[in-house]
């Protein structure tokens, strides 16, 4: 059967919700046997990715993706992966496909053959063209590792980015609500401080961090480790004191946190404040010392219970 119709059959079964696991291995298989190509299966998707109709782009979209997340990466040319890139760009613009091209992007992105130029431009455009958290946690959750994997797999394109990277990645991150996009975000958060001077968007960075603290929340059952309470306490403390850059912004209000009614709240500020301590300058500690050994005194001579 050719490309063409492989992909009419593949489409019409997403519309009508059916089992589409034999086309898609058929046309995997012919890209990887080498009797088509990734340019073929594009040409055979055109009519489809340049339909006015947002559900017709869409499932094109959703086909691209799937097949080449299939794919091994051998089947995929070197010569191929910037004009992929640069497609895949372009409709990171129409919010109707961002859902599928971003999955697209994670594929290519374990390719080695994808320049870093490349992801320069994804990544921009990532920051520019798409309102994350308008979408649904799956998709905010692929825009999560498409970060941390160019801060892996790319190291030079998100220092050539710099201070953009920080800005684009604090503003993703802003209004996160669900709690296994926030411990992935905070596991990256600190990869991202080694690898970038934070110096001009540290407060932008900060802002958008500190406003979980302290993260409360019911453990979901079914939600794995890294998202309990206390791993997400944890992490979040390892973000908090990641930085020297931090310290003039979080002292006074952890300080403060130390007043807290709440136990759990209170303790985790004094225990975010010894983490800080190693981390931070200790000048940034002399204004507030004072109200710090005066909550201390009062928590340890005025204390309801022993621990």
């Amino acid at each position: 059967m050719g490309v063409q119709r492989l992909v009419d059959a593949y489409i019409i079964g997403l519309g009508e919700g059916a089992d589409n696991s034999s086309q898609r291995r058929d046309l995997v298989a012919s890209i990887a046997d080498g009797d088509a190509s990734l340019l073929e299966l594009v040409q055979a998707l055109s009519a489809y990715l340049t339909s006015d109709e947002g559900g017709q782009r869409s499932r094109g979209m959703r086909t691209l993706a799937e097949v080449l997340c299939d794919l091994p990466g051998s089947a995929v040319p070197a010569q191929a992966t910037a004009k992929l890139a640069e497609f895949f760009g372009a409709r990171l613009a129409d919010a109707t496909c961002v859902p599928y091209t971003l999955a697209s992007v994670l594929a290519l992105q374990r390719l080695a053959s994808l320049p870093d130029r490349c992801v320069v431009d994804l990544l921009r455009a990532l920051f520019k063209d798409v309102h994350v958290q308008s979408f649904q946690q799956s998709t905010r959750a692929d825009a999560y590792r498409l970060l941390d994997l160019a801060i892996e797999a790319h190291p030079a394109a998100v220092r050539a980015l710099g201070s953009d990277f920080v800005l684009g990645f604090a503003q993703i991150l802003d209004g996160e609500k669900d709690p296994r996009a926030l411990a992935a975000a905070f596991q990256t958060i600190p990869r991202l401080v080694a690898l970038v001077d934070i110096k001009s968007h540290a407060e932008d960075l900060f802002d958008v961090v500190f406003c979980y603290f302290p993260i409360t929340f019911k453990h979901r059952e079914g939600d794995p480790p890294t998202v309990s309470p206390e791993s997400l306490k944890t992490a979040l403390r390892a973000v908090i004191t990641c930085s020297a850059h931090f310290g003039p912004m979080a002292v006074r209000p952890l300080v403060e946190k130390t007043a807290a009614a709440g136990v759990s709240a209170k303790v985790d500020a004094y225990e975010t404040l010894t983490a800080a301590a190693g981390a931070y300058d200790p000048a940034v500690f002399g204004p507030e010392l004072e109200a710090l050994v005066e909550q201390i005194r009062e928590d340890v001579v005025m204390s309801s219970d022993d621990a």
